[in-house]
Formats: C-alpha cells, sequence, structure tokens
C-alpha cells in the first residue's frame, strides 16, 4: 500500500493524473454529473500491444503498482477484470449501476475525505485511507461526494469472481459457491411443439366450481398472461442496450424489471394451464421451469450475458401460447377469505374522508387517505397540495429528499385550513442514507419545519434503511431528541424489512410507531424479496404500528402498470370503479393507509373516492394472490405470508426433472431461433482436456462469460475439427473437441454437446 500511495502521490503532484486519463477505458462509473466529477486512470488496457495488458502509459508512471497488480492471478482468466486510479471530486455523484458479470470489486483507498460515500445494495460505507473495500460487484451500488472540498482517490481492481473455474482453487475452502443453475438453453429445446399441443384434451371437470357462487371470482389468467407478455416496453428489453440500459433505479425499461415482468406472465400461463382443466404436455411446463429458474439466477447475480437466452425462450414460449391464451375466457376460481384479519371500511358513499382515520399507538389519530409528492415541485406540486386540501384531503407526506418542502409550507399557509386539522409527515434522507453526518440532524430537520412553515410534524421518519450499527443508534437517539423537544408527535420509518425493524425495537427508548413501505398487489411490503417468513406489514401491524403503503398504482419494479392489468380491470368493471380506485380501496381495507399521488384535480379527486363501494373478501383473496404470481418461482410459491390461492405450488409439484438426452433425441436452438447442429449428450461431465490428440485449437475462446450460442457457433464454423463441446453454464466457458473419447466428472454446470 506504501509504494502504491507514493507513486500515485507522484502522479498527482506533477498533473499528470488529468493527461494519463482517456476514454474506452473498463473502469465503472463515467456516467456521473457533475461533468468530469469521477476521473479515472486506466492500468490495464483494453487493447493490449503484444498481449500485455499492462502496457499503459498510466504503467509506465506506476512501475511498482502495476508490477504488484500484474502478479496476482486474481486478474486473469475472466473477461472482466480491470484495474485504475479513481477520483471523486466533491458533488459529484455516480449513477446507480451493477456489474456487467459476477466479479469481485477491490477499492483501497489511497486519498480519503469525509464527504465520500459509496452504497453497496442496502449498506452505506465510507473510504479511510489505507483501508480496502471489498464487495461482490453484482449488487447495485452509487457513489457520492457530499462535502465542499477534498478528492476522494482509491486504487479500484476488478478480480474475476471466486466461483469463476481459473479461480476456485484459489479459494478451496474459504468460499461456498452456489449450484450450478439449469442450463436455460435447454427450455428452448422444442417450446413451439409442447405450445402447440397444450390444452387439446379437455378435463371433465372445471376445478372450483362445487362451491357457492357468492366465493366465486373470475381470474383472467390467460387474458394477464398475454397482456404481460406483449407490453411494448418488454419489447423493448429483448437485449440489454440503448432502449433497454441495465439501470434498475424507479422506473422505465431495464432488464431486472423486464425479468419480473416475464416471470408474472409465466405464472399467469401456469394458472391459466392448470384452471383450463386441461392436459398439458410436460415439456412445455419443464421450458417454463428451466426459463424461470434463469430468471431467478440472473436476479441473485445480475450477469448481463446471460440475459439474452433468458427472455428469447421465454419469447418463443409465448409466440407459441399466444393463440391459446387468447381463446380462453377467464377461469371461475373459488377463493378462501384472507387469512390475515379485514378492516372495515365505510362504504355508504356519505362518510368523509375526515371521518376515517388508523390510530397510531400514542393516540394520534392518521387519516386513512392522503396526498404523496414525491416527484412533485414547484407550481405543480402547490397547486396539487391545494386541490387535495380543497378536496378534504388532510394527511399531506413528503420528504427531505423530495425538494418540495417549500412549495407545500406555501400550499398549507394559503389554503387556510388550521394546522391542528393536517397531519403532515416527512423524512430525514440524508443523515440516514449517510451523506451527512448524524450530528447535522437537527439542523436539517428545523430547515424542514421552516420550509413547511410549522412547528411540528405529526410524523417524522427515517426515509430508508442506510447505515447501520452504532451509527444508526446515534441517528436515532437524534430522532428521540426531536420527538422529546415536540417537534414532532411521532417517529417512523420507511423502507424497512423486518430485520431492520426488528434490530431497530432491541434498543430504540422510543419505538417507531409508523411504517410507510412499498405496498401494491405485485410487491405487498417489500421492494425485493427477502424470503422472510411474515412481511414488514404484517410485523409492523403485529407491533403495534400504523402502515402506510406507497406506489399502489406505479409500474416499478416491473414493466407492467396495474391499472392496465386485466384481473385489476375485471373487478373495477364489476363495481363500476377505476382500476386506481380498486387498487387502493385493497389497501385501506387491509388496513394499510394510501398516500396516492396526481398533478390534476380530477385524478385527485378519483383517488379520493374510496368510500362508496367496497371488496368481498373473495375479491380482496384475489387481489393478493396477484403478490404470488409475482413473485413465485419455479420451485417455491412466495412471499411466505399470502396464501397460495391459485394452487401454483400443485402446479410446480408436478413439473418433471430436466430429462438427460441423447443427441439423437432432441435438437438445440439458438439465440437466434434457429435449429442448431448440436445436442446435449451429458450433463455434469466435461471431455478430458489432457487428452491433446482430441483437443480443437484454439482451444477456448479464451475467458468465461460467453453464451452458448457463441460457442456452438464457433464450433460449427470450425468444420471437422470441432465436433464437441463442454460448456460451464454457471461460468461461461467453453472448450472444444474433435473427439471425446474419455468424459470425466464436472462442476459449473458442465454439459457436454456433440454435433448431430
Amino acid at each position: 500500500a506504501q509504494a502504491i500511495s507514493a507513486e500515485f502521490a507522484s502522479i498527482v503532484d506533477r498533473g499528470l493524473f488529468d493527461t494519463l486519463h482517456f476514454e474506452g477505458m473498463r473502469a465503472e462509473g463515467q456516467d456521473s454529473a457533475p461533468y468530469e466529477a469521477w476521473r479515472a486512470v486506466e492500468l490495464m488496457t483494453l487493447e493490449p500491444q503484444g498481449g500485455n495488458v499492462w502496457d499503459t502509459m498510466a504503467c509506465r508512471a506506476a512501475p511498482q503498482t502495476c508490477q504488484l497488480l500484474a502478479s496476482r492471478p486474481e486478474f486473469y482468466g475472466c473477461q472482466h477484470a480491470s484495474a485504475a486510479f479513481v477520483r471523486l471530486r466533491p458533488g459529484g455523484r455516480l449513477k446507480p449501476q451493477f456489474g456487467a458479470a459476477p466479479r469481485l470489486s477491490v477499492h483501497l483507498a489511497i486519498r480519503a475525505d469525509p464527504g465520500a460515500r459509496m452504497s453497496v445494495g442496502s449498506q452505506t460505507v465510507a473510504w479511510k485511507t489505507g483501508e480496502a473495500i471489498v464487495f461482490d460487484d453484482t449488487f447495485i451500488r452509487q457513489e457520492w461526494h457530499a462535502g465542499v472540498r477534498g478528492e476522494r482517490y482509491v486504487l479500484q481492481a476488478t478480480f474475476c469472481h471466486p466461483c469463476e473455474e481459473s479461480q476456485r482453487h484459489l479459494y478451496a475452502g474459504r468460499v461456498s459457491c452456489p449450484p450450478p443453475p439449469q442450463p436455460v438453453a435447454g427450455g428452448a429445446l422444442d417450446a413451439g411443439a409442447a405450445a402447440a399441443s397444450a390444452g387439446v384434451a379437455a378435463a371433465a371437470t372445471t376445478p372450483g366450481l362445487a362451491a357457492g357462487a357468492a366465493d366465486i371470482v373470475a381470474a383472467p389468467f390467460a387474458a394477464a398472461a398475454a397482456w404481460a407478455a406483449t407490453l411494448p416496453d418488454l419489447a423493448k428489453c429483448m437485449q440489454i442496450g440503448e432502449l433497454c440500459p441495465p439501470d434498475s433505479q424507479h422506473g422505465g425499461p431495464n432488464p431486472l424489471s423486464a425479468l419480473n415482468t416475464w416471470n408474472y406472465a409465466l405464472n399467469n400461463l401456469k394458472a391459466a394451464l392448470r384452471h383450463a382443466g386441461q392436459e398439458v404436455d410436460p415439456a412445455l411446463l419443464q421450458a417454463v421451469a428451466q426459463v424461470q429458474a434463469g430468471i431467478q439466477t440472473f436476479l441473485a447475480t445480475p450477469a448481463l450475458e446471460q440475459y439474452a437466452p433468458i427472455v428469447t425462450t421465454a419469447a418463443q414460449i409465448f409466440e407459441a401460447m399466444l393463440p391459446w391464451l387468447r381463446q380462453q375466457p377467464a377461469a371461475q376460481v373459488r377463493m378462501a377469505a384472507p387469512q390475515a384479519g379485514l378492516v372495515r371500511i365505510p362504504s355508504d358513499g356519505r362518510t368523509p374522508l375526515s371521518a376515517v382515520n388508523f390510530q397510531l399507538a400514542n393516540g394520534v389519530a392518521m387519516p386513512a387517505i392522503g396526498f404523496g409528492t414525491w416527484k412533485l415541485e414547484g407550481t405543480d406540486c402547490y397547486n396539487a397540495v391545494r386541490w387535495a386540501m380543497e378536496l378534504g384531503i388532510r394527511h399531506i407526506d413528503t420528504a427531505e429528499a423530495y425538494g418540495n418542502e417549500a412549495d407545500i409550507g406555501r400550499a398549507i399557509k394559503d389554503s387556510g385550513v388550521p394546522r391542528d386539522e393536517l397531519f403532515i409527515t416527512t423524512k430525514a434522507t440524508s443523515v440516514p442514507l449517510g451523506m451527512a453526518d448524524p450530528t447535522y440532524l437537527e439542523a436539517l430537520f428545523a430547515g424542514q419545519l421552516q420550509a413547511l412553515q410549522t412547528d411540528y410534524v405529526d410524523v417524522y421518519m427515517l426515509h430508508a434503511a442506510g447505515v447501520k450499527g452504532e451509527q444508526l443508534k446515534v441517528i436515532w437517539s437524534g430522532m428521540e431528541r426531536i420527538l422529546e423537544l415536540g417537534r414532532a408527535r411521532a417517529l417512523g420509518v420507511s423502507n424497512h424489512g423486518v430485520g431492520e425493524l426488528e434490530e431497530l425495537f432491541t434498543y430504540a427508548r422510543h419505538k417507531p410507531l409508523y411504517l410507510q413501505n412499498i405496498f401494491k398487489v405485485y410487491k405487498q411490503g417489500e421492494q425485493i424479496s427477502s424470503g422472510s417468513p411474515v412481511g414488514p406489514i404484517q410485523w409492523a401491524q403485529g407491533h403495534g404500528m400504523a402502515v402506510v403503503g406507497y406506489s399502489a398504482i406505479n409500474s416499478w419494479p416491473h414493466l407492467m402498470p396495474p391499472l392496465e392489468d386485466p384481473h385489476v380491470m375485471s373487478l373495477a368493471l364489476v363495481h363500476g370503479k377505476t382500476p386506481s380506485q380498486v387498487l387502493h380501496r385493497w389497501c385501506l381495507q387491509h388496513g394499510v393507509a394510501v398516500i396516492p399521488k396526481a398533478s390534476s384535480r380530477e385524478r385527485i379527486r378519483e383517488n379520493a373516492m374510496l368510500l362508496d363501494f367496497e371488496l368481498s373478501p373473495a375479491e380482496m383473496a384475489l387481489l393478493d394472490g396477484l403478490g404470488t404470481l409475482s413473485e413465485s418461482t419455479h420451485d417455491a410459491v412466495r412471499p411466505a405470508w399470502v396464501p397460495d390461492v391459485f394452487g401454483l405450488s400443485q402446479t410446480a409439484a408436478v413439473l418433471p426433472a430436466a430429462p438427460s438426452v441423447t443427441p439423437a433425441q432432441q435438437p438445440q436452438v439458438d439465440g437466434s431461433g434457429a435449429a442448431s447442429p448440436f445436442a446435449e449428450a451429458l450433463r455434469d461431465m466435461q471431455c478430458n482436456r489432457d487428452r491433446a490428440e482430441a483437443r480443437s485449437e484454439p482451444f477456448s475462446l479464451g475467458g468465461g462469460g460467453h453464451a452458448l450460442d457463441r460457442c456452438q457457433a464457433e464450433c460449427a464454423r470450425r468444420g471437422p475439427d470441432c465436433n464437441v463441446i463442454t460448456f460451464y453454464h454457471s461460468t461461461g466457458f467453453c472448450h472444444f473437441f474433435r473427439s471425446c473419447q474419455e468424459q470425466l466428472p464436472a462442476s459449473d454446470g458442465a454439459v457436454i454437446y456433440a454435433r448431430i
């Protein structure tokens, strides 16, 4: 570290940092603001001269650093390694991103600055000079510098992932690698033929018609599957690129949202097949299961080169199934009432909004129907808040991060509504996310009160679960002081999971009385499934907390607008209400307050007209079940706290194990949909690579991360010199052989493919 620091200091002191920076580098983070706030000096080159990746101007200026790095085996055996000196200036902020493939990132702080921070997943970390931060590069991350002066410099090295085939021996006994996923390519083997035969033989009866009509609801699974699979935004994500960038932050086409949408379409397809009461070709169910398995693997570790085979196979399934889906009526499904007790909300059409409240544990009444202001600013925000109050809404939600508290304060003052009739909530953002020191909490809050033109707020909450441990204890102590001074009537939290809530409850003197989380039919309390047996909404309500849900009608983190979902629209038609009203009424009957946002007076009025109809217990159960259609996988019904009302577990239970096949049994289909001249021969086996006479040269494509169709295309191009491939599905390595007379056991999802 001392040698690296000395050479780096020489580069900076001689004014070479900006001179050595050049475009076309592999180092992450070029998408930054403001311009040139983030800059890197690349030590490894993308286009080596004579094969030496360390032959760069930067390495000539820092020879000891590059000699040290070049000696590390972690840089070799994959396509994604990199090394660079990186600078982050005050005000700099990098767009959230995740790595293109599984990698291990190491940040060695050469010159740290207190204002510089990085979030990795849900963790916020700060650099310390001389210390290294190591993390899995597939986690979503962001860097920023909240200071006013001082620059942060790090040596940013990206190693091959420990689970790469070339790296496993370096970590033997110290790293547990996941089992190899089932090959996704197999899902496309005969999806079209299997789908064509689905639903040919009608069964004698339709499930669920024996009970009385009161608990039978129409569930348009087929229409929902066809709708989700043909969304325009999903079509933009058949490949990752300009129309579908790898950025999953709050909306727009992106790979993660696209895969979430495909999963919903596939689960609706499975439900449609099951409830149609018809025999189904097992090959179709196997293709669906393999795609869903691939989706879960990608969501766990987003390797972008695995994306195209997954979505291509999904699209092939639906291309074959769409004619059948479009002919199917809604299934008639007998529903049991939700296991959790529902809340009785007035439905007489005469009850005023002010009379419908949920009570906090300290006795404070919280209006059940409020108004959210995220992404409303300036005149638009001012007008919308004024209209909301004119329509009788008294619950207004905002946050430090929204940048609109002054607009809301003006609207409140000009409305003439007495302060004691209002319920105002706001959030601390910069401190809990680690962008400002905890000592600034009270000063920031004082500024929020001044902007809102009020002496107190009804709830002051942490915007998200950011910093952890002792630092969070200090922040919560500051929140408690605000409460004790009478500047907030209650404390709360937002975007917290069960684990964060449990931790906070262990030391809080004044426990949070309020939780604000995502709550929509697709995501019932969590943005990302945690696998917890109980949801955050249920946990909070069980511990006496009032709950507010946001994003009831937003698409993110899917590409599906819930207002257009056939399941939702069907219920809206039954009740003569809009889909938005149905979705917000569903929240209320679960005891979850709503804060819909709108920028027009008519939409604000529509969202508040929730007290003149009621959803039946069966209809509530159907909407609850959309969460299982969103989250369930090929082998598990999720989330665990939502009943399996559609019988998805029965569908999963009958899925056959992936059969082992011989080349004569089944041809592969490549990424273009064309038949491949190769077929799967053996699984969990590899050709003996030590037999030189059997190898085709060059023996590989170099490194891992390749798609199967690329390996097959290269082998086919070589003609008689290549007849067999060993492809490792978990790492993307492929080896070429003339013949394969001797096979050996192998891991990493190894499959031998033979020319047919």
